[in-house]
């Protein structure tokens, strides 16, 4: 059913993908790409929230990825490990293994260690998902962060399907340089959303502009699962250095209120 490699660039052949989740961001994924290509879905669960895309297949065999020219990993974090031990059966050397998880360093680091010199691997951030693109159309102009952990190219034809074919800005950047910005972007808001989620702040007829920016962070909260916040604070290196920071940081300016 599924030929492996890339063969020529993606306009002139069918491409074959891989998906192992089908979550939030796993069936987004599988909608983007099953309009350029045949998506195979690796997932155990029977329950299915949305309909099917046409050319979206699922299955319960890693060995039915074994002919993609890319496997996408959307899984939890701590379920990396497991899904790169599984596909360390069935990868080939031009095939592309990508995690799109919301941290890099550690997913790389697991990539690496059980995949490296087996299969072309990268690393991905797509700065989207089902709250921000709810149709195919939505994506043009979203940003995914970019970066080849095998040095040995080939990652041409899915960059310019990518950029290209889906209108998305490819931002290259390192696991490192990724976490330790995104433990401000993500680590940081996603904290302080939490905590002022938690304290339900009320809409008022005397709100201000400044005050319904802290209401819009709130409800962006709202739409973040606990799987995804526990992710971005303890998957992220360098985003509890940040969170100690902000946390001196009102210890310091309640102490000055104080005096």
């Amino acid at each position: 059913m599924f030929g492996g490699g890339w063969g020529v660039l993606y306009a002139k052949e069918i491409m074959k993908f891989g998906i192992v989740g089908y979550g939030a961001f796993g069936s987004l994924l599988a909608r983007l790409l099953s309009g350029h290509g045949q998506v195979m879905v690796f997932d155990q669960s029977s329950e299915r929230s949305e309909p099917i895309p046409p050319g979206v297949m699922f299955t319960e065999r890693y060995g039915d990825l074994a002919g993609c020219s890319a496997v996408f990993i959307a899984t939890p974090l701590e379920s990396i490990r497991d899904v790169c031990e599984q596909l360390s059966l069935v990868v080939q050397d031009d095939m592309i293994v990508a995690d799109v998880c919301s941290v890099k360093v550690k997913p790389a680091q697991v990539m690496q260690e059980i995949l490296g010199g087996r299969c072309r691997l990268l690393a991905t951030h797509p700065l989207f998902g089902p709250q921000t693109v709810s149709s195919v159309d939505d994506v043009a102009g979203k940003k995914l962060v970019w970066h080849e952990i095998s040095d040995e190219g080939g990652f041409g034809p899915l960059r310019e399907l990518f950029e290209q074919g889906l209108g998305i800005e490819i931002v290259e950047v390192s696991p490192e340089e990724h976490d330790r910005e995104m433990a401000w972007v993500h680590g940081l808001t996603f904290f302080a959303g939490k905590a002022l989620l938690s304290m339900n702040p009320p809409t008022s007829t005397l709100g201000t502009n400044y005050y319904q920016k802290l209401l819009d962070l709130v409800e962006v909260e709202k739409g973040h699962s606990d799987e995804l916040f526990m992710t971005i604070q303890q998957g992220n290196p360098y985003t509890d250095d940040i969170r100690r920071e902000f946390m001196n940081s009102l210890q310091k300016l309640e102490d000055h209120i104080a005096e």
